[in-house]
């Protein structure tokens, strides 16, 4: 039976994550860092390490439950709390780290914590082969943090150390970290900025794809940075006297230029630990929204200016937890961070040794996450002058084309910021390929038919395929061409050279045909939160009965997101069913504050 040593209330950000998982399990979830280790060794030693960590951390041992109404934090044994499995994963020798890829990504292994009964923290032992084997450590992200992982190395291998010596480990248990706060009048100015901040910020223009309803998290293949443009940009900064980190930041900024984005607001991940806390692990990353301004023509100063300046912004606010921000915004304008852009860029401590005498090692850290609390992370990983990136993205924001594209970008915008271009080279395309022979929609502009819709994927955008000798563009803002994936104004060029703008947004995907998102001017409603309204029409329609479906903003005291469905026939859903179809591929959050249904025969229905 477990054992509760003692219980304390939850704090607000356990309460949240606790929430999070109870309400909608599809996106509670963290990932998982691994040890290799070729030679031979007892799985009881391991066993023993994993609990000694256990065992020295308060929070890898804790579970969240409802005592007498109120969330507890309750403290296990670390034997209680040790889920220490075995299996066998055979591989060859080297290939390790793709094997065990392989196997997480299996269903009977996206499992996901019951945070009432099991600690933040699994430990499995994966042998493949004769003195060879692996332990995987599975972390919720509930407990357990980026920084957190290098802490448990560090003490998994001390105590493996000291067993296969023969000595025994009886480590002295630490408290909960006290995470450090920012003082109150910090809290109130970063709130009061984000009132007016978030309420203007346009959505982040990024690469789209994917499939509406896929919400869970996957991550694209690892790609390595130019060495040689990752040496310049640190040569580059010593000469500005700012971090690398930075003029990475300063090279991201100029490919979001090139996406048509000018004021976007990303989400830094910031270590708030301090000589108190450094040594424990538990949850000591925040997450803090940062606004930055760029531009397409920005100089190198300018780039690295904007970038010195996001980041003295994070200093600032990166000890007021996020939770409170959110709670602190009306509405849930902040939520909306989660669909944007996440940057994460942790580095081991210096002289981490994770060596073990008689053993050969190998930690993979940069390894998938599955934690949604941000829909999209770039991931940067360090070992100078190697740089290595990932992207982990929610599947229906983003297909893996898309993913890698913004890689590619990324890539690109590195080394030309390195080659000190002030305008990237980031691939545009066009789509060409002419509408096959079939059944579609004529789509005709200027009296011309340009091409033919076909819309036999919904609810996701219907393929604007281009007339024989015609080719779409899609444009910015400012008229430029934008690159493959990034949604802007489309255009038609007909065969006699003219250039016709079609009045709808749309983009070229990654597979060379038109995605139509929407009428130009009407993708996009903002009320408490910022709704996809062309995303919910389409939606909408599939269902049997709908014929039409409109998103708009009506006003009474405050301004509510109304949908207004049209149909016909005896079948007509009720709200409630309505709302019901919606979720299957919207999320909650997402969805307009009122539907109403309008029938010929009868008075419309609202609810």
């Amino acid at each position: 039976m477990t054992t509760i040593l003692h219980d304390r209330p939850a704090d607000a950000g356990q309460y949240a994550l606790w929430a999070e998982a109870a309400i909608d399990p599809s996106i509670s979830g963290g990932g998982y860092f691994v040890a290799t280790f070729h030679g031979a060794v007892d799985p009881r030693h391991l066993e023993t390490a994993a609990q000694a960590v256990l065992h020295r951390h308060e929070p890898l041992r804790s579970v969240l439950r409802l005592v007498d109404g109120q969330l507890r934090q309750c403290v296990l044994s670390a034997r209680d709390a040790c889920a220490f499995d075995q299996a066998e994963l055979a591989c060859a020798d080297g290939t390790e780290r793709a094997a065990i890829r392989a196997w997480r990504e299996q269903p009977a292994q996206r499992r996901h914590w019951d945070l009432g009964t099991e600690a933040p923290i699994r430990f499995r032992l994966l042998t493949h082969g004769p003195e060879r084997c692996s332990v995987v450590f599975e972390a919720h992200h509930a407990g357990f943090d980026g920084r957190s992982k290098f802490v448990v190395a560090r003490e998994f291998t001390q105590y493996l150390r000291e067993l296969r010596a023969g000595r025994p480990v009886d480590p002295a248990p630490l408290a909960a970290p006290d995470t450090p706060v920012a003082p109150g009048d910090v809290a109130e100015e970063a709130i009061a900025f984000w009132r007016e901040t978030v309420d203007k910020a346009a959505p982040l223009a990024l690469p789209e794809g994917g499939r509406l309803g896929e919400r869970s998290i996957t991550s694209s293949p690892t790609i390595e940075l130019d060495p040689s443009a990752v040496a310049t940009l640190r040569t580059m900064a010593q000469t500005f006297e700012v971090s690398t980190f930075t003029m990475l930041l300063a090279a991201l900024t100029r490919q979001l230029a090139v996406y048509d984005n000018s004021h976007p607001l990303l989400a830094l991940a910031s270590d708030v630990s301090d000589e108190r806390t450094s040594h424990v692990a538990g949850l000591q990353i925040n997450v803090v929204p940062v606004p930055v301004e760029i531009s397409r023509r920005a100089s190198t100063e300018e780039s690295v200016t904007a970038a010195r300046g996001a980041l003295a912004h994070l200093a600032r606010y990166r000890r007021v937890p996020f939770v409170d921000l959110v709670a602190g915004v009306p509405g849930k304008p902040l939520a909306r961070l989660s669909t944007e852009l996440g940057l994460s860029f942790p580095r081991p401590p210096a002289g981490l040794d994770l060596d073990v005498p008689g053993l050969r090692t190998d930690w993979d850290f940069f390894t998938p996450n599955t934690n949604a609390a941000l829909a999209r992370t770039l991931q940067i990983r360090a070992d100078w002058p190697h740089c290595r990136v990932r992207l982990d993205y929610r599947q229906d924001l983003m297909g893996a084309p898309e993913a890698e594209q913004l890689l590619a970008d990324f890539r690109t915008a590195v080394s030309d910021f390195a080659a000190e271009r002030t305008t990237s080279s980031v691939t545009t395309a066009v789509a060409d390929r002419p509408a096959p022979a079939g059944d579609g929609t004529p789509y005709v502009r200027a009296g011309v038919r340009v091409g033919t819709v076909v819309d036999d994927d919904a609810p996701n955008p219907p393929r604007l395929l281009p007339a024989d000798g015609v080719a779409f563009t899609a444009r910015g803002r400012a008229g430029q061409a934008l690159p493959r994936s990034v949604v802007g104004t489309l255009h038609a060029r007909l065969p006699d050279g003219r250039e016709v703008p079609t009045d709808d947004c749309g983009h070229v995907a990654a597979d060379g045909d038109v995605r139509l998102i929407g009428p130009r001017d009407g993708r996009w409603i903002r009320t408490r939160g910022l709704i996809d309204a062309a995303a919910v029409t389409r939606v909408a329609r599939t269902h049997p009965w709908v014929q039409d479906a409109d998103v708009r903003l009506e006003k009474a005291r405050t301004e509510t997101a109304v949908l207004v469905v049209t149909g016909h026939g005896p079948d007509a859903p009720s709200a409630r069913e309505l709302r019901a179809h919606l979720r299957k591929w919207v999320h909650g959050s997402d969805l307009p504050g009122r539907i109403k249904i309008s029938h010929p025969d009868t008075a419309p229905e609202e609810g």
